[in-house]
């Protein structure tokens, strides 16, 4: 068990969540690409490249988390996200930021399985892995609340000089990299920890040594096809591809909405555009921090089987309902991006859940990836669209191919078992 005690261990969890990712340039990215003379089809490519970067990355560096210790695997992540962020100051050509978006793409690939396996594992070392919905949605609402402020404070500094945002990224990655040092080891990571040895003699420390490169790939593969985990990464990556496509349609709908019904005003009271992507990037995060805080709430409420099979068909839902009353664009969003932050800890307690801690991250990562190959189809089939009609039309069909698949599969191949995380199922659960 760590040295530390549980409220203090969470306690570091939370101001390390609360200075990863403040955003500054969240809003104003684009146009400062643009302003460098980048066309929209480089901006295309770039996030394209991203793309690629993620699929390649993400099971690598998920093995590399199991094999280094998910906290040294997050150290990594957040030194990257570092780099990433000053290299804004100094590129200013389609190659500088290129690597911009690859350092800040690899990085999250260092995080992504890496982040989740450390906290589960750490609150399971203090026989507190029930409370795992509840501590990543409350980290999660703490992130979002430090981008409510953040966000528009970019807009604003961008409006003032372009640089602006960038230093203060740099400044708020180099604080998350000296917080992320102090949060503990997971124990088979602790050299101060003594195992206590099994049945065999063995300690988790001799399991996790086993774990070569060549023992990762039967792991992924037994893991994921697992009957309680493989149409579950299924439903995952339909719900990636056909519903999260939709954020990279938010600033052009946006900006169409705002023009059609507020140009005029906005003009007179001076805002720039930067000021108001801001604030308004910044009321979907409060909406999503207030969600991500009831994470736990809603899953005790619905059971993690209605909750993953009723929010996201919402949001989806809405997304349908954009296209038929354009009026609904802003709820659109809200519900997007508040749907997502209650869907995320419980898709990921579940996921942890069917899993066993030696080569978590590794897990953890594949189904990143298998989400990320899913969504590039999605991506490129939505710009197709969205160049023959509209983007509300391209993101009411991605709403309309979710809602469809996720029937056919809660019907003939339910994601998730009747049953789980009841009383009379935890002795048939796989406790991860």
């Amino acid at each position: 068990m760590s040295r530390l005690p549980a409220t203090s261990v969470i306690r570091r969890y939370y101001l390390y969540s609360a200075a990863s990712r403040p955003n500054f340039h969240y809003p104003v990215y684009t146009l400062f690409l643009l302003f460098n003379d980048l066309s929209l089809a480089q901006i295309g490519l770039i996030a394209t490249i991203q793309s690629i970067v993620v699929v390649a990355g993400e099971v690598p560096t998920g093995y590399i988390g199991d094999r280094i210790g998910r906290r040294n695997s997050l150290i990594v992540g957040s030194f990257l996200f570092l780099v990433s962020n000053a290299s804004y100051v100094v590129a200013t050509d389609f190659i500088g930021f290129t690597f911009t978006f690859v350092s800040l793409s690899f990085g999250g690939t260092f995080m992504s399985g890496s982040a989740s396996a450390w906290l589960y594992d750490t609150l399971q070392e203090h026989d507190m892995s029930e409370e795992f919905t509840h501590v990543q949605g409350r980290a999660g609402a703490i992130a979002k609340w430090v981008q409510v402020v953040t966000l528009p404070v970019g807009g604003v500094l961008y409006s003032i000089d372009r640089f602006y945002p960038f230093y203060a990224g740099i400044a708020a990655a180099t604080l998350s990299l000296l917080l992320v040092s102090r949060l503990p080891k997971n124990r088979m990571y602790d050299a101060a920890y003594e195992p206590t040895p099994d049945e065999d003699g063995e300690t988790e420390d001799d399991q996790d040594d086993r774990l070569t490169i060549i023992d990762a790939l039967p792991v992924i593969r037994n893991q994921l096809t697992a009957p309680d985990l493989r149409w579950f990464v299924v439903y995952l990556a339909l719900f990636s591809g056909a519903v999260w496509t939709m954020d990279m349609w938010i600033q052009p709908i946006a900006q169409e909405s705002l023009s059609a019904t507020f140009g005029p005003t906005l003009d007179a009271w001076g805002l720039t555009e930067g000021v108001i992507l801001g604030l308004l990037y910044s009321a979907f995060t409060l909406v999503s921090a207030v969600a991500s805080d009831y994470a736990s709430d809603v899953e005790d409420f619905l059971g993690a089987r209605k909750a993953m099979m009723l929010i996201p068909g919402a949001i989806a839902a809405t997304y349908v309902l954009a296209y038929v009353w354009p009026v609904l664009a802003f709820p659109m969003f809200f519900m997007m991006k508040g749907g997502g932050s209650l869907t995320g800890p419980i898709q990921n307690r579940y996921i942890n859940d069917q899993v066993e801690s030696v080569g978590r991250a590794t897990v953890l990562s594949s189904v990143n990836m298998l989400r990320q190959v899913a969504g590039i189809p999605f991506r490129v089939g939505s710009g197709i669209l969205a160049s023959m009609f509209t983007t509300i039309t391209a993101v009411a069909i991605l709403g309309g191919i979710f809602l469809i698949g996720a029937v056919l599969m809660w019907l003939f191949v339910p994601p998730i078992r009747k049953g789980y995380g009841t009383t009379e199922n935890a002795a048939t659960a796989d406790p991860g």
